[in-house]
């Protein structure tokens, strides 16, 4: 094997992760209401289209913690998997499969649990060594609404807001991993 091959890949392997860092970012700041972090994962001059929005990145990370706080969403948990990601110089296109958890309070107080499974179509760009997302399209494939949700303070399998520590929509209580993750998202 030569010496170039060798570089090509290691570059390879370092932007994939570097995008793949990025993606899983942007679901802690969206899960736990970071605007510090959603502002690190947009180019400033990015697109985003989701539907319900339309804009700029940097729009979306300042206004998506009060549009979910003002729709009564209590709690999101974002996961990924099947991370596709093609590279091609300082310019990549990848699809992540999408499942996001979300807890609804309704205006009359009652809650509701949902479902949505979709995709992330994005366009990473690298600009000066940093790799961030120029274009995101939100893809929805289905959803899942389930009346009333898990009480805490009852728990599950003996796991409860007594015994456990529960997360909410918001910075962790451990403020030195809240401050790692930011600087994650910034140094990226």
């Amino acid at each position: 094997m030569h010496d170039q091959d060798i570089v090509s890949r290691l570059a390879t392997i370092e932007a994939e992760a570097a995008i793949k860092a990025r993606l899983t970012l942007y679901c802690r700041g969206i899960d736990r209401r970071d605007e510090t972090i959603l502002m690190e994962i947009f180019w400033p001059d990015s697109q985003v289209e989701y539907g319900v929005f339309a804009g700029t990145g940097n729009e979306f990370a300042s206004s998506i913690c009060g549009w979910l706080a003002a729709g009564g969403v209590e709690l999101t948990a974002h996961l990924l998997g099947n991370i596709i990601v093609s590279l091609d110089g300082a310019v990549a296109a990848s699809e992540s499969y999408l499942q996001a958890y979300h807890r609804v309070r309704r205006p009359d107080g009652s809650v509701f649990d949902s479902l949505i499974g979709g995709r992330y179509q994005d366009r990473f760009e690298c600009r000066n060594g940093v790799w961030r997302i120029a274009f995101r399209r939100l893809v929805f494939d289905w959803f899942r609404e389930f009346e009333g949700t898990g009480d805490w303070a009852v728990g599950s399998v003996g796991v409860t807001s007594a015994t456990a520590v529960v997360g909410i929509a918001g910075p962790d209580s451990w403020g030195d991993l809240n401050a790692a993750m930011q600087h994650a998202a910034i140094s990226g």
